[in-house]
């Protein structure tokens, strides 16, 4: 069997995508070694490769020199920043590289000017499958959560909770980016009509409401973070690496993208419980990953839904997809 070697550090949205890439690789009889940053290790169990962590340079000459002496026909380089291009020059062999966005659109997003676009308007997953050239085969981005995972899952969340699986929505209002963040009124109104019991994930420093709800930021290990959103009836979110999460493990996802939008291809991998909100505006996206901690109109108008009918909307979706 053929070794093959994939690099996708990070992040954890990227890390999800790059998953149906994978999964065709193996499909085509080869063994896939992952290199994925240190940050993201609990995840590697679910991964359908052999996952090595990096979390230093000495980390990744030391694995350059194991992974060199198997010989991979090939390196696909999906992250195509420098880190990842000194490691695939390392390792030899054949190398395909994922190209983010050209001279001219990087100069436009660095300087601060909108609304910003893609000259490729491939979604991110298919050109990663594209670079791979494996892009024939259909996308699956799910995750492997084995029966005794989610047992394990199961009975962590009736200890510590009270939770029965499937009796309990989750919803993500931060965003490693300010952009992002979902507005306090938005999420307020949502989360005041969304059928109980509704728990709060996400880093202990996202986003709004602490306190106000069943709050669990910043108290769920990484590792138990893919069985417990699988677990639940769904996941109401903001544009962020949980979007990703969930879409992986198969649970209804309503994801909404404020100051980002889906054109520029990190939108979840589609399906038929996958729902977004996104409201078309001639100034949109103004940011390439919502890192504007102001509106340069001064409007917001990218926050501006009507939260009445969106959580009807939203009510109707989870409900029907469940």
């Amino acid at each position: 069997m053929h070794n093959e070697v994939v690099i996708r550090l990070t992040a954890m949205g990227d890390v999800i995508l790059a998953i149906p890439t994978v999964r065709a690789l193996a499909g085509n009889g080869s063994r896939i070694h992952w290199i994925l940053s240190g940050k993201w290790r609990h995840l590697a169990t679910f991964l359908p490769a052999i996952v090595h962590t990096v979390d230093t340079f000495a980390d990744f000459l030391r694995l350059a020199r194991r992974l060199r002496a198997l010989k991979p026909i090939r390196t696909h380089d999906l992250q195509g920043k420098f880190s990842s291009i000194f490691f695939s020059f390392l390792l030899g062999g054949r190398i395909s590289r994922y190209r983010k966005r050209d001279l001219w659109e990087n100069l436009k997003a660095a300087g601060g000017a909108f609304p910003l676009s893609n000259a490729d308007t491939r979604p991110v997953w298919k050109r990663y499958m594209d670079t791979a050239e494996v892009g024939h085969f259909d996308p699956n981005p799910g995750l492997f959560l084995s029966e005794h995972y989610l047992h394990e899952v199961q009975m962590k969340i009736l200890e510590n909770l009270g939770l029965k699986p499937y009796s309990y929505t989750l919803c993500h209002p931060g965003a490693s980016k300010p952009g992002k963040i979902f507005p306090l009124s938005g999420f307020k109104s949502i989360i005041s009509q969304m059928k109980p019991p509704v728990f709060i994930i996400g880093n202990a420093n996202e986003g709004h409401g602490k306190n106000l709800y069943n709050d669990l930021r910043g108290k769920l290990d990484l590792y138990y973070l893919p069985g417990f959103i699988a677990l639940s009836k769904g996941l109401v979110t903001t544009d962020s690496g949980p979007m990703h999460l969930a879409r992986a493990v198969d649970v209804p996802v309503a994801a909404f993208f404020f100051q980002t939008d889906p054109s520029l291809g990190f939108s979840p991998i589609p399906g038929n419980k996958v729902k977004i909100f996104s409201i078309p505006l001639p100034c949109k996206p103004c940011s390439l990953h919502g890192q504007r901690d102001t509106c340069p109109l001064k409007t917001w108008e990218c926050r501006r839904y009507h939260w009445p009918s969106v959580s009807s909307e939203l009510n109707d979706f989870l409900e029907k997809a469940a």
